[in-house]
């Protein structure tokens, strides 16, 4: 079995940071979009979710959880990112935050204000921008 060279492999890493953090932007203009445009505030908030979870799994380097696992993930982004200092807390609180209010697939909504929506999309802007010089 062949293997890359480290340069390769840190090269790929990188592409692969650079993907998740594309997505992350992407799911962030979608959800300021949505909110301009008065839709519901569930769709605003599930793409915003995604712009925050788009950022943690580019600090993770991917690879390392499953994608699917977005609560183990979230978890281990703060044991290994938010306990450690290198991302401010209120990143942690912002993603749990959207998390827990982001409709459910039982249909089932939580009432959030738009002043609310609006601190979360400012933490989500910051969080990709400190993610993005944390990569690089």
């Amino acid at each position: 079995m062949a293997t890359g060279s480290l340069g390769e492999k840190h090269e790929l890493m990188r592409e692969m940071e650079q993907v998740r953090l594309d997505q992350a932007r992407a799911a962030l203009e979608e959800a300021e979009a949505l909110l301009a445009e008065g839709m519901d505030t569930g769709f605003v908030l599930t793409n915003l979710f995604y712009a925050f979870y788009y950022t943690i799994l580019a600090t993770m380097n991917e690879g390392q959880v499953p994608a699917s696992m977005q609560s183990i993930t979230i978890g281990l982004f703060d044991q290994q990112f938010i306990k450690a200092g290198v991302f401010r807390k209120e990143y942690a609180d912002a993603v749990h935050r959207v998390f827990t209010v982001k409709p459910k697939c039982s249909g089932e909504k939580t009432q959030v204000s738009a002043d609310e929506v609006n601190e979360l999309l400012a933490l989500a802007r910051d969080f990709i921008a400190d993610a993005k010089e944390y990569c690089t």
